[in-house]
């Protein structure tokens, strides 16, 4: 009876709330266009036209950074009757989408009332490779805003909810994966309100599709040939978190959950009616390395993006003044489902029977847990500085920081709400508020009202509408145990250990507790709350061995060790350290270093001690001594600054960085460096730096100045032009510095044999120009290397440049190769080779190879200038390497 009461809830609600769109369309894959009309009855007065933002591109990016391509043309606006209606095409009000250059034209408004509305519109698809709105070869997405889409509030992002019937036209060979309710080969329906129609468009060349069918739901998954076992590990997931949420939260509008391979690289997912959009890494590069890796990251996805089919998109939001009711609660659930289907929230399979495990967790640095996870975003935030509610809206957060908000403190809210009702009580309250406003917009005040039928106020007020970031923590003080939360109402969960057993309870209130010979107190052991400094959350403070099981660097002081060993020509050398540590603030502790040098035909055995220092995200100091290298101190300091670049939210960023290293080996052996670099490569494309050092090298006095810079030019082809600079000098005339520092010769040994280059040995100041014409090829579809790397992308480069030295000048050019390649976690790293001609001005010539690795994406595929002065130094001495 239940269930037939709430499938006649929707019906009703439908029925209510229908806008009744009749869409009729036709994809053109040649023209990359969607034609279409859109019929509607309904007294809709404004439209978004949500691909013409940005269309004309944005004055406060570099081209480079733009995505500007896909548009909306009106080509006509009748009544039923096909009289022309008189209609505008305006600038969308709504400030937090944007600044006012990017919203031009974004918004139809018709100036008359009539019985029926007929848009005929061209939808002019992006020729860019994106997360979605983009376009490749073989797939299209469109999540939102195909079409004109009704929008209920102008101030910000509310799609009106509405039912729709669609009936589209594909040419031979493609297919359309739509969001709703399939009638005939060619038209589709929505079951009641839904906030859009998401369509999807694939080869079907070459994209397979599987069905599984559930208790309630079938799940299809659309996936690209050859990935057929990750596509079933992904449906069972699928029907798993559906069978779990539908028990607890109600049953879904749709019959059929459609999941694709988004092309796209990243471990990503994308939500709308009926269809989820799964990250490329989740299949092409999801078991590089170590099979089932990532499932567990998988799970996770999965459960989070299925859980807005109730919340964000089954309860509609504002997507920029409400986001937290669709990410927060999604990942709240998606966690929580984790824990309850799999009894832990491990980030990665750990417990994979592979020996490369233990070596990815150790040097990749991966959290153990997903809750660990969710730490690091929210301490990172606030040593960035951020401070802001769950409930704020996006113009109030910086735009890089939005995620630690909506998703990590958002979630953390709900599951500090979860200890004040329990779990099995707040998962009813949830599904209550789904039944009550599915298929409706819903305001934060709304959502705040409903939850405060069960939830004190005052907690709700610190959970999501306080600034201030949350810090609790236990002491001793006058005999007591004090429990501070700061005067903030965050439901708190306090365990007290004795020899006699252990007892727990929640609080909101500081409180004090009777101490007693070996007493423990432990606050918020589950993480659940947003708590940005959990070290104070222990009496007696936790100290750990990096290799306990449960070990967690966000609330324990670690013992750690830490190995490097270097192989070279000299031979070979071991360092071990041991440090002391409050991650990520402070480390301190002892070293050994032992080794063999092989010329010498000697071993060696020194110790030392370093420590390093990190207040926040813009201040770094580190140092070590060792009888070896002897002192080596290092410091950087940032600014932050709040950079505008159109969006609703400035990005928080250093544009500006400082740093000092100093070396001291001996009196005749030490430098002190410093460089200023300027990052404005979003703005202008362009980088730039200054570098000084000071020092002495076997007693020779040496002082050195030097420039680096980087232009991009600000032009909208493919083909990019780009300037490279870096100049040096020996202020007394000293010739200390290298001038073929960055190239390695082919036809010799070493370059102090090479025919050319051994003519000009080092010299007292060198300006080196590049001009380089770099050419970016992404692939459609990446392949994999015997499962080591997958090759994403191929960049190209005709370089040329000039050294101008003592000696004389030398004129290069370089064909230059950049593949990018994604290892384990889909992390892209780009790889740098290039072949170099040198020739001098008496006509002499040799060959010569350069090459460099960086991990992560690549602002364009050319050489990294180097951005320190000693690169460019010829050290005399092994003992000021």
């Amino acid at each position: 009876m239940k269930s037939i009461c709430v499938v006649f809830l929707f019906f009703v609600t439908a029925a209510v709330f229908a806008v009744n769109f009749n869409i009729q369309a036709r994809f053109n894959p040649e023209e990359l266009i969607i034609s279409g009309t859109l019929s509607t009855k309904d007294d809709i007065k404004n439209y978004l036209l949500l691909p013409n933002y940005a269309s004309e591109g944005n004055p406060y990016l570099h081209a480079l950074f733009e995505e500007k391509g896909g548009k909306i043309d009106i080509i006509s606006v009748t009544d039923g009757s096909g009289r022309m209606l008189n209609y505008e095409l305006i600038t969308y009000p709504a400030t937090l989408l944007g600044d006012e250059s990017l919203r031009q034209r974004t918004m139809l408004t018709i100036k008359e009332n009539v019985e029926q509305v007929v848009i005929s519109f061209r939808t002019h698809l992006k020729k860019k490779r994106l997360p979605e709105e983009g376009t490749y070869s073989d797939f299209v997405l469109y999540r939102f805003g195909w079409y004109p889409l009704p929008v209920e509030d102008l101030e910000g992002l509310r799609i009106s909810p509405h039912s729709w019937q669609l009936m589209l036209q594909v040419p031979e060979g493609w297919e359309g994966v739509v969001g709703g309710e399939r009638e005939s080969e060619t038209v589709w329906k929505s079951n009641g309100n839904y906030l859009s129609c998401p369509l999807a468009l694939v080869k079907k060349e070459s994209y397979k599709e599987l069905s599984f069918s559930g208790d309630e739901v079938k799940v299809v998954v659309h996936f690209r040939k050859g990935f057929e076992g990750t596509a079933s590990k992904l449906a069972a997931y699928a029907l798993q978190v559906l069978d779990n949420h539908i028990r607890k939260l109600g049953p879904l509008r749709y019959s059929t959950v459609h999941i694709m391979q988004d092309p796209f690289p990243g471990l990503y997912g994308i939500t709308a009616d009926g269809l989820v959009a799964i990250g490329d890494g989740f299949f092409t590069t999801a078991d590089l390395w170590v099979s089932g890796f990532l499932d567990p990251l998988a799970f996770y996805l999965v459960a989070h993006e299925l859980s807005h089919l109730w919340f964000g998109i089954g309860t509609s939001v504002d997507f920029l003044k409400n986001n937290f009711m669709s990410e927060s609660i999604s990942d709240y659930i998606a966690h929580s489902t984790m824990l309850e289907i799999y009894g832990n929230d491990y980030y990665m399979n750990w417990d994979s029977a592979d020996i490369l495990v233990t070596f990815i967790k150790d040097y990749f640095d991966i959290p153990l847990t997903v809750s660990q996870a969710d730490q690091f975003m929210l301490l990172y935030a606030k040593m960035a500085g951020v401070k802001a509610a769950v409930a704020d809206a996006t113009d109030r957060i910086p735009q890089n920081f939005s995620s630690a908000i909506y998703y990590q403190k958002g979630k953390r809210a709900f599951f500090s709400l979860e200890e004040i009702v329990g779990r099995e009580k707040l998962y009813s309250i949830l599904s209550e508020y789904y039944r009550h406003y599915v298929g409706k917009n819903v305001f934060t005040d709304e959502f705040l009202s409903f939850i405060g039928r069960y939830i004190d106020s005052g907690i709700l007020e610190a959970l999501f509408l306080e600034r201030e970031n949350f810090d609790a923590r236990v002491y001793l003080e006058d005999g007591k145990i004090k429990i501070d939360n700061g005067s903030m109402k965050v439901p708190l969960r306090v365990i007290v250990e004795s020899s006699d057993g252990s007892s727990s309870f929640v609080t909101t209130e500081s409180t004090s507790l009777t101490y007693f010979p070996g007493m423990k107190v432990h606050l918020d052991p589950g993480m659940h709350t947003f708590d940005i400094e959990r070290h104070n959350n222990h009496w007696p403070p936790l100290i750990e061995g990096e290799y306990g099981k449960d070990q967690n660097r966000y609330d324990a002081y670690l013992l750690s060790t830490h190995l490097n060993i270097e192989l070279s020509a000299s031979g070979i050398g071991y360092t071990g350290e041991l440090l002391f540590e409050k991650f990520p603030y402070f480390g301190f502790g002892i070293l050994s270093q032992s080794g063999y040098l092989s010329k010498e035909g000697i071993g060696y055995n020194y110790s030392g001690a370093l420590f390093y220092f990190r207040p926040d995200n813009y201040t770094f100091l580190k140092g070590r001594y060792s009888e070896l290298e002897g002192i080596h101190l290092f410091a950087e300091i940032s600014i932050p600054e709040k950079l505008f670049i159109g969006d609703s939210a400035p990005l928080l960023i250093s544009r500006h960085k400082f740093s000092v290293e100093g070396r001291y080996l001996d009196s005749e052996n030490f430098y002190i460096d410093g460089v200023y670099s300027f990052n404005n490569m979003l703005k202008h494309g362009l980088y730039v730096g200054m570098e000084g050092l000071v020092g002495g090298f076997d007693a020779v006095p040496t002082y050195l100045g030097g420039f680096f810079g980087t232009l991009i030019t600000d032009i909208e082809s493919g083909l990019l032009t780009v300037f490279d600079v870096f100049a040096a000098v020996e202020a007394s005339g000293k010739e200390v510095l290298d001038p073929f520092y960055d190239v390695l010769s082919v036809v010799a040994t070493s370059n102090s044999l090479d025919p050319m280059m051994s003519k000009y040995p080092a010299t007292s100041y060198l300006l080196d120009f590049k001009f380089s014409l770099p050419y970016t090829f992404s692939m459609d579809k990446r392949i994999n290397f015997l499962n080591l790397f997958s090759l994403g992308g191929m960049g190209t480069s005709w370089e040329f440049d000039c050294r101008i030295f003592n000696g004389g000048v030398v004129f290069g050019t370089s064909v230059i190769l950049s593949p990018v390649i994604y290892i384990i976690g889909d992390t892209p790293i780009r790889l740098y080779f290039g072949l170099s001609l040198l020739m001098d001005a008496e006509g002499e010539s040799t060959l010569a190879i350069k090459g460099s690795v960086s991990l992560g994406s690549s602002i364009y595929f050319n050489e990294n200038i180097v951005s320190t002065i000693k690169e460019a130094i010829k050290w005399k001495s092994s003992g000021s390497r």
